[in-house]
């Protein structure tokens, strides 16, 4: 992949499925371009978005045994991903912030140079309550996907 440090374009194709306790499963999908960078040994996806005219910038950190979804911005968020066991995460939104237990069901990365898949199922909790089970579902390549 190129230097140390250096960021390589991609297309990236993100689905996910988001479902709260006792209600229908939200869907999202978002086809966005962004970079994967490698820096001390490790390779992260990078991307911007905009939400209600505001900026999120997310950079998630493509490990199998150490995953990471971090988000600044209009949205500040940090989900560490651990298969089958525990983490503590944050959320903030303006003046909300909380912490949160993120459970990792199902953890997968394939990567090649310029392409992959990251796959993660997850629930998160906040003070002993469920506030949902997640999926998470990112393709990525140099070029087209």
């Amino acid at each position: 992949m190129g230097t140390q440090n250096s960021a390589v374009p991609v297309k990236i194709k993100l689905k996910s499925a988001i479902q709260h306790p006792g209600q229908e499963t939200d869907k999202y999908e978002l086809e966005i371009e962004g970079t994967i960078v490698e820096k001390a040994g490790n390779r992260y996806l990078r991307y911007e978005e905009e939400q209600n005219r505001e900026l999120i910038k997310t950079m998630i950190k493509l490990d199998p045994e150490d995953a990471l979804v971090m988000r600044t911005g209009a949205i500040r968020m940090r989900l560490p991903f651990e298969l089958n066991g525990k983490r503590v995460g944050t959320y903030a939104n303006g003046p909300l912030e909380m912490d949160l237990i993120v459970v990792t069901k199902a953890l997968s990365i394939k990567s090649e140079q310029t392409a992959g898949e990251f796959h993660v199922h997850y629930d998160m909790h906040s003070e002993q309550s469920l506030l949902g089970s997640y999926q998470l579902t990112i393709h990525y390549a140099e070029g087209t996907l």
